[in-house]
């Protein structure tokens, strides 16, 4: 999940029995943040998730947590720390592994998640990045999505191919989650496919970032509710990578996503 990279992607979710029953266990009208949490646990980047920790008592939230592009080789205690917290919180926290759009054998990905489950037991998922488009590659992302969950227990499994997929990866053994927009330009213009009905709509995630300010960050929520997209987080960050501090304006993007899903503070 770059900066460079085009995330055009689509979203069908099978059935529940299919691809996990996490996401079934949800409000059917519900908006979640879908957080890159790309900034290391300590100094100001502990500050950011202090902040990212906090909001789960206000809004759902998914987080993806990323030590060196995957779990890293050794344990980190910051993330152990950290990861272990936000999931006490409620935040749902998934660890990032890049398949290098098919380029990394399945062994290299699988030890990766294998990593995950040994340094931070307390993930409850795993994100792939840059996954293939296309459908020759299918059985090897089946086989990673599937040994995810037989080794995280009710694990939420998130994909992101970068691409517009092939609508083979949508049946049988597929993730709980895809981006369907993830870039700086165009969100304004973008809508889903028209055969997409609401289940597919309601498990798909739109990330646009350099958006300017609170303004266009709620008007663009409301575009996401309007188009029925279940996971949503803008972003300002104008920087080499987007995701790596939350918005200036996060207090606003947390309010405005818990009062679309209807919560007031007691």
């Amino acid at each position: 999940m770059r900066r460079e990279i085009y995330a055009f992607c689509l979203l069908v979710m099978p059935p529940a029995a299919l691809c996990g029953d996490v996401l079934a266990q949800t409000k059917p009208d519900e908006v979640k943040l879908f957080v890159p949490a790309y900034f290391y646990p300590a100094g100001e980047g502990l500050k950011e998730w202090d902040k990212l920790i906090a909001a789960a008592k206000e809004v759902p939230i998914v987080a993806i947590a990323n030590p060196a592009t995957g779990p890293g080789e050794r344990l980190d205690p910051n993330y152990v720390e950290v990861i272990s917290r936000a999931s006490k919180a409620g935040v749902k926290v998934i660890g990032y592994v890049s398949t290098e759009y098919a380029k990394r054998s399945i062994e290299q990905v699988k030890a990766d998640i294998d990593r995950w489950c040994q340094f931070y037991p307390a993930v409850e998922g795993i994100f792939f990045d840059e996954q293939t488009g296309d459908a020759s590659r299918l059985e090897r992302y089946r086989a990673a999505f599937d040994y995810a969950r037989r080794k995280i227990k009710g694990a939420f499994v998130a994909s992101n191919p970068g691409v517009p997929c092939d609508a083979a990866y949508f049946a049988g053994s597929c993730p709980d989650a895809i981006c369907v927009f993830e870039h700086h330009e165009g969100y304004d213009r973008f809508a889903p496919a028209a055969g997409w009905g609401d289940a597919e709509r309601r498990r798909s995630a739109a990330l646009p970032y350099d958006t300017r300010d609170a303004q266009q960050m709620s008007e663009r929520l409301r575009r996401a509710v309007d188009l029925h997209l279940g996971y949503f987080y803008a972003t300002d960050d104008n920087g080499v990578n987007p995701w790596d501090r939350l918005p200036t304006y996060w207090d606003n993007e947390v309010a405005a996503v818990r009062e679309v899903n209807g919560v007031r503070r007691k």
